[in-house]
């Protein structure tokens, strides 16, 4: 009899194991779904397919390139969640109409960690524009926008903007505001600005939960944009220089995040790319390598300058 009961406990436990998989159970969270990613998506409706005629915005489909089976189609209001993704590292495939659009690469992903994003597409590639995470790892958020209000400015205590919908407090002591490599005062924050905002949460002040700026990233004058990002001349034909960091990559195509100037879509299927005597190929180029482009304005799309380049060097990689 005893033997009896300890084999029917045994299948009991089976079965509910299998009960468990089965409603997708995930030992590695409380809530059963891992690593979280929600996304915004912008910029679709300028993505069209040809299947679907001019005045349709193309399907954007989000793949974790660790595991293929974690996708997702972009819904029509630019929303799409992701769960159950790796801990510690993955990357985001972004692709419409079967082809692939660019890449976003997430390293020091906490377990249980949820994870916000805004991201751009274009035929440019994809670009982050704002990063949240919650959760285990930590909250830290950057932001990327237009100054919409100065709600209060103090140089001696907090100051107040409305950055990109959200409230950024900047503090004495607790904020730098900069403009390339040159300090600048909080005074120099006016409305119209556009700027890139490193901060963290400040605890709720009813709905509203404010961010405190780290560091305050003055990024153009805020004055007629026909001359291309942040203060750059982007007038077809003009020379130009580029350096940053490769935000996207997509086909033949890098952008490249210049601070305080903006982003800049570089075509690099014909250039020469190379770090001190060593060769790369364009296969070889990874989002997130430093890089110094030379080459030449081609157009402007949106606050994107094209780029036809003609050599590409390696920083840092």
């Amino acid at each position: 009899m005893q033997g009896a009961r300890i084999r029917s406990i045994a299948v009991l436990l089976v079965f509910a194991a299998a009960a468990l998989t089965a409603c997708g159970g995930n030992p590695a969270g409380s809530d059963g779904q891992g690593v979280v990613v929600r996304g915004t998506v912008q910029g679709a409706g300028t993505l069209r397919a040809a299947s679907v005629g001019a005045t349709s915005a193309a399907t954007v489909t989000v793949t974790v390139l660790e595991n293929p089976s974690i996708t997702t189609t972009v819904a029509g209001d630019g929303s799409f969640t992701l769960r159950g993704l790796p801990e510690g590292g993955f990357t985001l495939i972004f692709t419409t109409g079967g082809t692939e659009i660019g890449r976003l690469s997430f390293s020091e992903v906490k377990p249980n960690q949820e994870i916000t994003l805004t991201v751009q597409v274009s035929t440019s590639g994809v670009v982050l524009l704002e990063e949240q995470r919650n959760g285990i790892g930590h909250g830290d958020i950057e932001i990327e926008g237009n100054v919409t209000q100065v709600v209060a400015l103090n140089p001696t205590g907090d100051s107040r903007f409305l950055i990109n919908g959200h409230t950024v407090v900047a503090r004495p002591g607790a904020t730098a505001v900069r403009e390339g490599n040159r300090s600048r005062n909080i005074e120099d924050v006016t409305q119209g600005r556009h700027v890139h905002v490193k901060g963290t949460w400040l605890p709720m002040e009813g709905s509203v939960q404010p961010v405190l700026a780290q560091e305050i990233i003055l990024q153009d004058d805020g004055g007629d944009d026909t001359q291309g990002p942040g203060k750059t001349n982007c007038a077809a034909g003009q020379k130009m220089e580029v350096e940053g960091p490769i935000s996207a990559k997509s086909g033949s195509i890098i952008t490249v995040n210049q601070q305080g100037k903006g982003l800049f879509a570089c075509e690099v299927g014909s250039a020469s790319i190379r770090k001190g005597n060593t060769t790369y190929t364009l296969a070889q180029l990874q989002t997130g390598w430093r890089v110094h482009v030379s080459g030449t304005a081609t157009s402007l799309s949106g606050n994107v300058c094209n780029v036809s380049a003609s050599e590409v060097k390696v920083q840092q990689n």
